[in-house]
């Protein structure tokens, strides 16, 4: 349910899944502030969790940007000696710990939720408090890649099997105008190579038939269109960097509408 006008609208950003897609949002929120549209709330899911989080803890777009192009995959994975999944994601907290330090959810500049599932039950899993570098682990844990993540006794991988752009929760969190972020590509734009790119197709096949769902409770719908650009790919990123900017861009003027219709 739309909440009703506000004077001042709160602005908040949902920003999908979508593995190393996931940096066009850095280039959205790049047109967000060179076009002065403030942001209040953040949630994500997976890879959307992990740049608005870092960007939720005060890290600039400059910042985000150069990160992005450096890290590897090497960076935030190792593999993995227990059956439940085919690589561990520890290097991520170690990496997160390295940029913004051990922080909690209460210790971010900006409000920010993620979305995990639930291995056991199948249920969303809205995580809000506690240590954000363990959060961000489980939210971008890809079952059948990525170890789950235990968290208070829950079995958690990446949110992205139950919602992969979070609209409602952001809204749940306050905010006015909800901008959710979507990524996708032509299905066939990307032929599996191994059995694991088998896994990670199959996962990107679900997220995109998935997005629709949450994507009609935004305000100001963006579409990052990714064909031609592969999401396991890091040498994509700049691609995806300025795809985002260009998304970012063309929404700015319907933003600021709204914000003054508010």
């Amino acid at each position: 349910m739309r909440k009703k006008s506000s004077k001042n609208p709160k602005i908040g950003l949902a920003l999908s899944g979508g593995a190393v897609w996931g940096i066009s949002h850095i280039g959205v929120l790049k047109a967000f502030e060179d076009n002065h549209i403030p942001i209040s709330f953040i949630g994500g899911t997976s890879i959307g969790a992990l740049i608005g989080a870092l960007y939720a803890a005060g890290m600039t777009v400059p910042q985000l940007e150069e990160l992005a192009l450096t890290i590897q995959w090497k960076d935030i994975s190792k593999i993995s000696l227990l059956f439940r999944g085919l690589l561990s994601n520890e290097p991520m907290e170690q990496y997160i710990h390295k940029l913004i330090g051990d922080l909690s959810f209460s210790d971010l500049k900006i409000p920010f939720q993620a979305v995990a599932a639930d291995l056991i039950s199948g249920e969303e899993v809205i995580l809000k408090s506690g240590k954000l570098s363990t959060a961000l682990r489980a939210t971008t844990a890809i079952p059948g890649v990525y170890q789950p993540v235990q968290i208070d006794n829950k079995t958690l991988v990446d949110g992205g099997i139950v919602n992969n752009v979070p609209t409602q929760m952001v809204r749940a969190m306050g905010a006015d105008l909800v901008v959710g972020v979507s990524l996708s590509s032509v299905l066939n734009d990307w032929i599996p190579k191994n059995s694991l790119e088998v896994i990670l197709k199959s996962y990107s096949i679900m997220q995109q038939k998935c997005v629709s769902r949450e994507m009609i409770h935004a305000d100001i719908p963006i579409h990052v269109d990714m064909t031609n650009c592969s999401p396991i790919d890091f040498s994509c990123a700049k691609t995806a960097y300025n795809r985002g900017l260009i998304a970012g861009l063309m929404a700015v003027d319907q933003i600021h509408s709204k914000r003054k219709d508010g």
